[in-house]
């Protein structure tokens, strides 16, 4: 059984039970896993576990209805602080992480803890990180801070040498394909299992996939970058920035769609990683697998890792807002320079 519908870590919460019930209960965790794979949710539940008026806190078992956790639901519970970089940001900002510090020193309102989320914690920066240890090495009586990350390696050592790492594992494709279905993302369990494939663990990933207009782009990207003639790098820099754009109005929403684009393109150039090695392409697009096939005649094994490495890298400077013309004409001269030379 799922924790109140946490689906696919259940591990995790065993292992936080074992440790309140030992009283060995951490006064700082770093949630690190990929992006939507459930670390928000779960820190949520954490902290109407913690806050419920109800329940014990030592059975860690939101009762989900009283006032404390209709309100930790609602998101204006007084005791529980919840941060996150501003979407108009690249790092979380001093002043933010300055005034939760503040707010976490205050007495609790209603019971006897307060809990801090700090969401985005991977985009914390220097200053920022400095601003919050002594917090984190000093911190409030019955206080519970959960910092929300990718990556407990990306960040300070000062930061993850307070805190308790808890390394979440991607959703399996049972539980996604149930995930993608309890919230209406997939009409039916074919499609679900299908999302799920390529939703690799994540449900963020696999909703933005679940879009037709990006399983339409996507074909005609991968198309033409294996089309035995070349590509224009310029031409295709200019439609894939004209398709981010369609993803919204709000920057936040481009940098998204771009963002899924980049994912999909390394799941394809992985593909081709297999093909080289004479394998056969996990991917469960049998027009993907035809792509690969014709591109993994021109290309070698090393060239593979440069492609990957380099939409790595874009997704990294698209989500450090950095000016996205400029990464989609760099990324596809870069990519054109080295697929197209194997026409020559």
């Amino acid at each position: 059984m799922s924790w109140h519908s946490v689906r696919g870590h259940d591990a995790v919460v065993a292992s936080l039970k074992r440790s309140l019930a030992q009283g060995r209960f951490p006064h700082a965790l770093f949630f690190a896993g990929l992006e939507g794979i459930g670390k928000r949710t779960l820190a949520l539940k954490l902290a109407q576990g913690l806050l419920c008026e109800r329940s014990s806190e030592a059975d860690l078992d939101p009762c989900e209805t009283c006032p404390s956790c209709l309100q930790v639901k609602a998101g204006n519970h007084p005791d529980l602080l919840q941060v996150e970089r501003p979407a108009e940001k690249h790092e979380l900002p001093i002043d933010v992480i300055r005034t939760l510090c503040r707010d976490l020193g205050l007495k609790p309102m209603m019971g006897a803890r307060k809990i801090a989320i700090v969401n985005d914690a991977d985009d914390l920066n220097e200053e920022a990180a400095n601003a919050f240890l002594k917090t984190l090495e000093e911190p409030p009586p019955g206080s519970v801070l959960i910092l929300v990350g990718k990556s407990a390696e990306s960040q300070l050592d000062t930061i993850i040498s307070r805190c308790r790492v808890v390394r979440f594992q991607p959703l399996s494709e049972t539980e996604l394909a149930a995930v993608l279905q309890e919230h209406g993302v997939a009409k039916d369990p074919a499609e679900a299992a299908h999302l799920a494939k390529l939703g690799e663990g994540s449900v963020s990933r696999a909703r933005g996939l679940a879009s037709p207009d990006i399983e339409r782009f996507r074909r005609e990207l991968f198309d033409t970058l294996a089309a035995s003639e070349g590509f224009d790098p310029s031409a295709l820099a200019k439609r894939v920035g004209e398709f981010v754009k369609e993803g919204g109005k709000e920057n936040v929403n481009q940098r998204q769609r771009a963002s899924l684009l980049m994912g999909e393109l390394a799941r394809f150039f992985r593909g081709l990683l297999w093909q080289t090695a004479g394998l056969i392409p996990p991917s469960p697009d049998p027009a993907d697998r035809q792509a690969i096939a014709e591109l993994a005649t021109r290309l070698e094994p090393e060239d593979v890792f440069v492609l990957v490495d380099r939409c790595l890298e874009a997704d990294y400077q698209i989500h450090r807002m950095a000016y996205m013309p400029l990464i989609l004409e760099s990324l596809l001269h870069d990519l054109g320079k080295m697929i197209n030379q194997a026409h020559v």
